[in-house]
């Protein structure tokens, strides 16, 4: 007959072992969490160099830093993609990072004849850092690439003679003052001697209602300037601004609708947890400060690039607002096109047949979007109020490594009580 107090004993060092394999198990998980929960980085997100055709070639150095987050040894290959790759010139295409470095600068040439077929305007170039697999060090076999990131390369060409871009900002106060702004950007390859502007205020019917005229100033080749003017409105309504800017006797038309009341009013714009590449979701708060429901209202976000070109126009739902309430209006982002870089943008609400615009920049990196204006709140939750990912991560492997720490201690006193 089988002793039961030998069958008991037996039964615990293979518990024991169970125990312990699970300990190891979950220590190897939570070193897992940590290992994927960093990237490599890079900066600076955007390298922006100017060419006027009056030059024989264009030979510039630039660099960027690769950051090695995860402090740990690996191989990074550089490829270039956009129409500037032809342009972009690297000594060497790979690197290779030691544990104990964790970051490296790399210069690379852009190099443009006048002879080149650059057109003038805006040309664009991407370099991809890319975290190769750890047999590989060939740039070859890029493709089998696991991580990147990306540094833009921006190269104006200048127009022949003289030529400028420009937008129109129109702020209105709230002690009835509007101020009007023109920021203006040269991009001939001549300065410009005389810029000045004429703007002409409309009110609905399309009846003059002021002109108004901007200081006068000089431009030089790539150089960005801002024109403004200052208008007391005699009531509140909706009018349009039409802006002749004026650069040595050669003339540009911008305009621009608005709206002066207090209906609407919007009273602060934040961003939900960014991450570039994701759906980024914006929330807009408005108040109806008036007696009666305003139906039909939404929201609609324009995105500029450097060239005050439209990139993005994005659009709400449509609300109901009840009198005298706020409302929350959303505006969904698909930012997986959109690259790192400072950006301007138009909010618009539109409401019965009326609309309040404000105006606001956006600053994009990898895991935020920031945004300012002036007269209300913009802010992106901030790792202090909204945790981020990689804490919570952090947080929970911390949590995991203290109890197991905890059961193994247990483990081995009650393990020498036993033997004793």
């Amino acid at each position: 007959m089988k002793n039961p107090f030998y069958q008991k004993n037996k039964i615990k060092p293979r518990l024991n072992k169970s125990l312990l394999l699970l300990f190891l198990l979950i220590l190897f998980f939570n070193l897992i969490l940590i290992q994927n929960a960093y990237a490599i980085g890079i900066t600076p997100a955007r390298n922006t160099m100017y060419f006027s055709p009056n030059l024989e070639e264009m030979a510039v150095d630039a660099s960027f830093t690769v950051v090695n987050s995860e402090h740990k040894d690996m191989n990074i290959g550089f490829t270039v993609q956009g129409e500037l790759k032809d342009y972009i010139i690297f000594e060497k295409n790979t690197a290779s990072f030691k544990s104990n470095e964790g970051q490296k600068s790399f210069i690379y040439k852009v190099n443009i004849s006048k002879y080149d077929a650059l057109s003038p305007g805006l040309h664009k170039g991407e370099i991809a850092a890319i975290e190769l697999p750890k047999d590989i060090n060939d740039s070859g076999m890029i493709v089998k690439a696991t991580v990147s990131v990306v540094t833009q390369v921006y190269v104006h060409v200048s127009y022949p003679g003289k030529y400028i871009e420009a937008n129109m900002d129109i702020i209105p106060k709230e002690d009835g003052i509007v101020y009007i702004y023109l920021p203006v950007v040269s991009r001939g390859n001549e300065t410009i001697n005389k810029l000045k502007a004429n703007i002409d205020i409309f009110d609905e019917n399309g009846n003059k209602n002021k002109s108004l005229k901007t200081d006068e100033t000089s431009l030089k080749p790539s150089e960005k300037k801002e024109l403004s003017a200052i208008w007391e409105y005699p009531k509140e309504g909706k009018y349009k601004a039409v802006a002749e800017i004026d650069y040595d006797g050669v003339k540009k038309k911008i305009e621009k609708e608005f709206f002066i009341g207090e209906d609407l009013k919007v009273l602060s714009v934040s961003v939900n947890d960014f991450k570039l590449g994701q759906i980024a979701k914006i929330k807009i708060l408005v108040e109806n400060k008036q007696e009666y429901d305003i139906n039909n209202s939404y929201a609609n976000l324009k995105v500029y690039d450097s060239n005050y070109k439209t990139i993005e126009n994005l659009k709400s739902e449509v609300y109901s607002i009840p009198s005298s309430t706020t409302r929350e209006m959303y505006i969904y982002w698909d930012t997986e096109k959109t690259k790192e870089g400072r950006y301007d943008s138009d909010l618009k609400i539109d409401y019965e047949k009326k609309f309040i615009t404000k105006k606001f920049k956006i600053d994009i990196s990898q895991n935020s979007m920031k945004l300012s204006s002036v007269g209300f709140a913009i802010a992106e939750e901030s790792p202090e109020s909204k945790m981020s990912l990689f804490t919570l991560i952090m947080i929970i492997a911390a949590i995991f490594g203290l109890l197991n720490l905890s059961w193994f201690i247990w483990w081995i006193r009650s393990k020498k009580k036993r033997a004793r």
